[in-house]
């Protein structure tokens, strides 16, 4: 009996420290260039995903402060959505404040907020970085200036830079 328990408790640490990832829930939504957008088909990426609005100050600064950060990256297969949370009536403005912003994000729409409530958002901004397996790696709540180091780090671990092997030519 004694040798029960122990196996029992034994068991019960291992499960315990054993931790898994949480899987990103999966959506569809529609970009601005009116494609649908699956996350199941972006799977095999290292992926971010923004929750932003327009009327949102520090959603609009933390969009700006990555957009450098995403240049580097997208060369090494780093995917960028922006789900876009403004309702119905300022849908129309996005475009022309994207633009003007000079993002190069996918932006995506989710006038009614349905890709928020599945990913348990209470305020935005929030900022996922999801391995190649869609598990969520990084959850980030609301911006503040400097924040975007904390992603740029973990996206120096997932996606360094590639060393070119340049052979010099016999004398």
């Amino acid at each position: 009996m004694r040798n029960l328990i122990i196996v029992f408790f034994l068991l019960f640490a291992i499960s315990l420290s054993a931790e898994e990832a949480e899987k990103a829930p999966s959506f569809s939504l529609k970009s601005m260039e009116n494609k649908t957008v699956c996350l199941d088909s972006l799977l095999g990426n290292y992926i971010i995903i923004d929750f932003w609005a327009i009327y949102c100050k520090s959603c609009v600064e933390g969009l700006d402060a990555m957009k450098d950060i995403f240049k580097t990256y997208k060369e090494r297969g780093l995917i960028f959505l922006a789900i876009n949370e403004d309702g119905p009536r300022n849908v129309s403005k996005v475009p022309g404040f994207v633009k003007g912003h000079k993002w190069e994000y996918t932006i995506l729409y989710d006038p009614i907020q349905e890709v928020l409530q599945l990913f348990g958002i209470q305020a935005i901004p929030e900022t996922f970085v999801l391995d190649k397996d869609g598990n969520i790696i990084l959850r980030h709540r609301g911006y503040k200036k400097g924040d975007e180091e904390l992603i740029e780090e973990k996206l120096k671990e997932l996606l360094p830079e590639q060393e070119c092997n340049v052979e010099k030519e016999p004398d």
